[in-house]
């Protein structure tokens, strides 16, 4: 979209009116209030001035969108997402998605000196940053915003370095309201030239001074009244917080509103800073109308002493927020994450009823030379304990090779028969990978490769029903091929896409041959499809198969159905709804599921699941039998820093027994 501009006013001789909005993070959304009714008033805006949450408001009422479109930012944001690090699903490797639907915090290092890539913030701010490209698309190269915007702007940052406050009248739009609005300690403050900037409001929260040095001839503020008095009791961290940080800068607040030819106050006791919720920010909105609308004969008064013309339309709606084109990748100003000699640390956690709890950390050390190269290191501590090293080599981009090994010690890894427990193994397992070939772009990859598996029981507990038998030390040489497509928009709770993956492994025990004679396969597939019936109301069938073929096939190996998720306790592990607990199934094996997915209200999902499965030792026989079918009800918190938090219960035709499942966390 290219940049817009309007007509200068007619009439030269009026004079240039200037709003001025003041930083507080949720707050802001009463600015949108606010314009509104001076919209509605018709004064003539040639100049907008913010900090913080008031320089996202300026910089889009800048660029030509009016009140009620900014409104509609405020509502349709995912604010949580918003100040997370977390990338648009499109954006990433199928790889790269699934480290970040596994680990809630990751930071970036230098390993070699040189400045920190994330100093002092937890949040690197690059949904900030994207985002607002979005939106500002048109004007994300660098311009003087007091001649190349629809409407005069700037706003305040604050540096680190001379502890003074700086105002933004040119260069990139989007760097320069990023500046702004970063919060210190929360979001990692953005370095230009010698200047290292945080967010303005930490010196100059409601910059009147600026906008009369910039050529304001008439100036109306709008700022927020917290209604702290002598009966707030402190009970919160936000209340102490907003206090301490408003006692710094309450007297320079208090000096610039000498300033204001009119200066609207907003009441928002109640709220904080961090009220982004659906209903805070609609009440926020209602307020700042609210409160200008009594003001609203003091704005006519002003229009009238600017010079502004009674018949002339002084407002303008230069874009519609409804209406904007999608961005190119290379328009949205994403942070490059591969750098050069950069260890990037992440860290997960969970706990669930069978897991308990369960710490995850990995290392990624991406390194320079002629080839990019990779060295991971991850490790699990809880009931499954794990160890994981990998190095890569990326010849080409999208393209590489590797090794990797791993070691897993299981404690009490129950296996069932028709709900009953039947065995109890503690194991050791180890693996180790060398990718031959893998390619992992945008929504597809592939890998072809070898591998060897080591089994070492420690003891297996059998009761009288107990019809398994398993050797204490069992290993395999493989051959394998894999397929994935994935361009779901979310990992748990997609709204449309389609989940994909296919693979086939032979399996030896010395290269060529199992036990004396060929090899065994196993080739699994599965395929999901995400389907739309109404807004928020989504049908996800889905079928998955896991077929073995050849003889003496090893117990270890065997089809195991069950749990919550694929791979949890065996590699080969298939989730079944219904099944709470594994148990092992006949070497064909195949099931048909459907998912009902409702969003309730914000991030709350209820999950009604069916499930439809047959298995047998004969591919032509694998429909003989009844089937076997489940259900499962689930509830969903879908928290944006945690992941998943939630809790289930299913019943199935097999085991004839309820089963309750608590999950707090990303899974892995």
């Amino acid at each position: 979209m290219e940049a817009q501009t309007v007509e200068n006013d007619s009439v030269p001789a009026r004079k240039k009116v200037a709003l001025v909005l003041s930083g507080g993070g949720a707050l802001g959304a009463a600015h949108a209030g606010a314009l509104k009714v001076i919209e509605e008033a018709g004064i003539p805006v040639d100049m907008v001035v913010g900090t913080s949450i008031g320089s996202i408001v300026g910089a889009m009422y800048s660029v030509g969108y009016n009140g009620e479109d900014i409104a509609t930012m405020f509502r349709t944001t995912d604010w949580a997402e918003l100040f997370l690090d977390t990338e648009n699903q499109r954006h990433l490797t199928l790889s790269e998605r699934d480290e970040q639907n596994t680990y809630f915090y990751e930071r970036d290092f230098y390993v070699k000196g040189g400045i920190d890539p994330q100093p002092g913030g937890v949040i690197r701010g690059t949904n900030v940053e994207s985002t607002f490209s979005y939106y500002l698309q048109g004007y994300t190269d660098s311009i003087n915003f007091l001649h190349d915007l629809p409407r005069q702007f700037a706003c305040v940052a604050t540096d680190l370095i001379t502890d003074e406050p700086v105002v933004f009248t040119s260069g990139s739009l989007v760097k320069s309201i990023r500046s702004s609005m970063s919060i210190p300690g929360v979001f990692t403050p953005v370095r230009m030239g010698d200047k290292v900037l945080v967010d303005g409001g930490t010196k100059n929260n409601f910059p009147t001074d600026v906008a009369r040095k910039l050529g304001a001839d008439i100036v109306i503020g709008i700022m927020f009244d917290l209604g702290v008095g002598n009966d707030i009791h402190y009970r919160t961290l936000m209340d102490v917080l907003e206090r301490s940080v408003g006692s710094d800068i309450n007297h320079r607040t208090k000096e610039n509103e000498k300033y204001c030819d009119l200066l609207i106050t907003v009441p928002v006791r109640g709220y904080s800073s961090g009220s982004f919720t659906s209903g805070a920010l609609n009440a926020l909105i209602e307020r700042g109308e609210k409160a200008t609308r009594e003001k609203l004969d003091s704005l006519l008064l002003l229009k009238s002493q600017s010079g502004a013309l009674a018949n002339v339309d002084y407002t303008m709606h230069l874009r519609d927020i409804n209406n904007l084109e999608p961005l190119e990748e290379d328009q949205m100003g994403l942070i490059d994450l591969r750098q050069k000699d950069i260890l990037n640390a992440s860290i997960g956690l969970r706990y669930d009823t069978e897991d308990i709890m369960a710490v995850q950390v990995n290392g990624r050390y991406f390194m320079g030379g002629k080839l990019d190269r990779e060295l991971a290191l991850t490790l699990r501590l809880g009931l499954r304990s794990m160890l994981r090293l990998g190095f890569d080599i990326e010849p080409s981009p999208f393209k590489s090779m590797g090794l990797s090994y791993e070691i897993w010690h299981n404690i009490h890894q129950g296996i069932y028969s028709r709900g009953e427990r039947t065995d109890n193994l503690s194991y050791v397992y180890q693996h180790a990978n060398a990718k031959l070939f893998s390619f992992d772009a945008m929504n597809f990859d592939c890998e072809v490769g070898l591998g060897w598996e080591y089994y070492h029981l420690f003891k297996g507990l059998w009761n009288e029903i107990s019809t398994i038998e398993f050797d204490h030390n069992e290993h395999y040489f493989n051959y394998h091929a894999r397929v994935r497509y994935n361009n779901e928009d979310n990992h748990y709770f997609a709204r449309r896409g389609v989940r994909a993956e296919a693979q086939y492994e032979y399996f030896t025990d010395n290269f060529a041959q199992w036990k004396g004679h060929g090899g065994f396969s196993a080739v699994t597939a599965a395929c999901q499809v995400t389907i739309p019936i109404a807004h928020n109301t989504h049908l996800r069938p889905s079928v998955q198969t896991r077929l073995l073929f050849g003889d003496d096939l090893p117990q270890l190996k065997c089809n195991t159905v069950g749990g919550m998720s694929r791979g949890k306790y065996f590699p080969q592990q298939l989730p079944l709804a219904g099944f709470g607990h594994v148990e092992f199934f006949d070497s064909k094996f195949v099931s048909t599921s459907l998912r009902l997915q409702q969003r309730v209200k914000g991030q709350h999902y209820v999950l009604l699941d069916g499930s439809v499965a047959n298995h047998n030792e004969k591919l032509s026989d694998l429909f003989d039998r009844k089937p076997i079918w489940g259900l499962q009800a689930a509830y969903y918190y879908n928290s944006r820093i945690l992941g998943p938090l939630g809790a289930s219960l299913g019943w199935s035709s097999h085991t004839k027994k309820l089963h309750f499942y608590l999950s707090l966390g990303y899974d892995f």
